[in-house]
């Protein structure tokens, strides 16, 4: 799979494309042609499920908090980061194309 970045207003094309099959392209191996930039509000709002917290609260020793957090914390609890945009901006004559409208939801991870 290949992505193409195209600018009408002066003809610049680069393309992110992967070496392999699933392989991973680094955001900014287009940078001779465009500036790719990445923002995103700092805003996280993490999400705890009461259950969880509740169980969480009633253990009675660190052994089973530390069963309890083990077995269930990527079940109940998440993060969510606000307006995440990446923008394209042409080094030849400054057109820029900004992609939003993301929404990340990831998994919290220990």
């Amino acid at each position: 799979m290949k992505i193409q970045v195209i600018c009408e207003d002066c003809e610049n094309i680069e393309e992110f494309d992967s070496p392999k099959k699933d392989g991973e392209v680094g955001i900014h191996s287009i940078e001779q042609s465009f500036r790719v930039g990445v923002s995103w509000k700092n805003e996280v709002i993490e999400n705890f499920q009461d259950e969880f917290i509740d169980k969480i609260g009633k253990a009675k020793s660190n052994k089973e908090r530390r069963r309890i957090l083990e077995d269930g914390i990527t079940e109940n609890a998440f993060s969510e980061t606000i307006d995440f945009e990446l923008s394209f901006t042409c080094r030849g004559c400054g057109n820029r194309i900004i992609l939003n409208d993301f929404h990340m939801l990831d998994l919290m991870g220990f």
